[in-house]
């Protein structure tokens, strides 16, 4: 199967073709955009190409599918170069792949289609697109999928299109000002009791597309999560300030500022939410469901930001979603959730994050009657995923390992980078009385690395961690990790180690002593 991609170098492309990759029934990818691919696969081929080039007939022949992203989001000031792109474009695209002899065509739309109306219950596709002539976005959305229903109807039976409309999408390839406002300190909306998102995780949305490749899907399909997140929620999830404006003034105040350069969006985004709309066709049609709430992926996106979850309730728990969260630094330290479970424990500063590892065998350390039982807080700056691989290290070697983050790190509830020390001898203090109760015995507490020399931390982001010394590498680009450190102290005390046979020797020493 050959498949083709335009718009390859977008968020969505970023998403979506590692998946299309990595099905054994695809044998060729076509990336097509305007910038260079970051990405590089022995079955992927680039061609540098604008949608509204006549070629792209030629570049599309014998692929069987084409899988159309390329769209002007980002706003610029001219729009008749936006419309221009996104509609003659999406038109090129849609009649070149037929000529090229193309089986189906899968459209990137929006739930923007629908237009900026708030309604009072989820809509289905039967509800018209009717977009909205005065936000681009959305105008040109709908208009997009005007043209392939009249082309469908011209062409019944001769080439599949569908138009998937996801709702608003979240990630670690997804950075854009809208996700910006969304977790920035101040929130401001009109109509803020009411307004809403349904926030979807960019590994669903890439599964559903990669559906949508394989099967005959024609017409419009709505790609969301069930559930949905008012703003003053998303709001109270992470302590930001959350004001109602008039939307008028708003869009007036926007579009000043845009036009001198101080912001990067106009009044055409200034809008009350989106609307929420039900994804039971898609369902029903591929057996696609996502594997986050919108409310997971809610908290996602504002780690991923990193800032903070500030109240109990709001902690990650299942599994999928704290491998969602930790996904940058899993990639880097080439680890993932398997083999181990995510739980959190009630503290005083709300819940503390720790990754549980059992036993897995025999060895050494458990010569004197069952196997051992350590805790490792992560060092301050860092979370539990830069510890996975010792800590399996050690399960793999007969040892019970929980890895706990402290307050305010990694998938704890808290303040970003703050760790009083009460809040570190209370985290302490949970994880152990967790470890005690899961595997009984006594538990050892061992600290990994020094907490003695500030070191800074290389990348895109600098920051600073305050008396915090880590022989363990760390991602710049993980945005669980803190950009400003405040540790107050409360593991000097505790012994330490920098390997897994350094934390077994410790563990021995205790023995020994006892």
């Amino acid at each position: 199967m050959k498949v083709a991609v335009t718009g390859a170098t977008s968020d969505f492309g970023a998403a979506i073709l590692p998946v299309l990759l990595d099905d054994p029934e695809i044998d060729t990818v076509i990336g097509l955009g305007r910038r260079e691919l970051t990405i590089e696969h022995p079955k992927l081929e680039f061609v540098r190409m604008d949608i509204r080039d006549p070629g792209i007939e030629d570049v599309l022949r014998g692929c069987e599918a084409v899988v159309h992203l390329a769209f002007v989001v980002e706003e610029i000031r001219d729009k008749a170069v936006t419309h221009d792109i996104n509609l003659r474009g999406s038109r090129n695209v849609v009649d070149s792949a037929y000529r090229a002899g193309v089986l189906r065509v899968v459209i990137a739309s929006s739930i923007n289609a629908y237009g900026p109306e708030l309604r009072p219950k989820p809509v289905t596709e039967d509800v018209y697109p009717a977009g909205d002539p005065d936000r681009y976005y959305f105008h040109d959305k709908a208009e997009v999928e005007h043209y392939a229903e009249w082309w469908l109807r011209r062409h019944p039976g001769e080439m599949a299109i569908s138009m998937l409309r996801p709702t608003y999408i979240i990630g670690p390839d997804f950075s854009n000002d809208g996700i910006d406002q969304l977790t920035g300190p101040v929130g401001a909306f009109p109509h803020a009791d009411e307004a809403a998102y349904q926030f979807l995780h960019q590994r669903d949305m890439a599964d559903a597309f990669h559906r949508a490749v394989k099967q005959d899907l024609v017409g419009p399909f709505n790609l969301g999560p069930k559930d949905w997140v008012g703003v003053r929620e998303l709001a109270a999830m992470q302590g930001q300030w959350m004001f109602d404006v008039p939307e008028r003034p708003a869009v007036v105040a926007a579009n000043v500022l845009f036009r001198l350069g101080l912001t990067a969006f106009s009044g055409q985004w200034v809008t009350a939410g989106e609307t929420v709309v039900d994804s039971t066709r898609l369902t029903e049609a591929t057996g696609w469901t996502p594997s986050l709430t919108a409310r997971e992926a809610a908290a996602v996106m504002i780690l991923l930001q990193g800032k903070p979850l500030v109240r109990r309730e709001d902690a990650l728990e299942r599994r999928v979603a704290c491998e969602a969260a930790l996904e940058p630094a899993s990639e880097f330290v080439g680890v993932d959730g398997r083999g181990l479970e995510h739980v959190q424990i009630p503290a005083a500063t709300g819940a503390v994050h720790a990754e549980v590892h059992s036993a897995r065998s025999g060895g050494a350390t458990v010569e004197s009657g069952g196997a051992a039982t350590v805790v490792l807080p992560a060092p301050p700056g860092l979370h539990a995923r830069y510890l996975t691989p010792l800590a399996v290290e050690l399960a793999e070697n007969g040892v019970n390992v929980v890895v706990a983050d402290l307050p305010g790190h990694g998938l704890s509830t808290g303040k970003r980078g703050l760790a009083t020390a009460a809040g570190v001898h209370d985290a302490l203090a949970v994880a152990l009385g967790y470890a005690r109760i899961r595997f009984g015995g006594t538990p050892h507490v061992v600290r990994v690395g020094d907490t003695t020399a500030p070191v800074s931390r290389p990348g895109r982001r600098r920051s600073w961690v305050a008396r915090s010394r880590t022989r363990v590498v760390v991602n710049p680009a993980d945005g669980l990790l803190p950009r400003r450190l405040r540790y107050e102290g409360g593991l000097e005390h505790l012994p330490h180690a920098y390997s897994a046979r350094g934390v077994t020797s410790v563990i021995h020493s205790d023995r020994v002593d006892s």
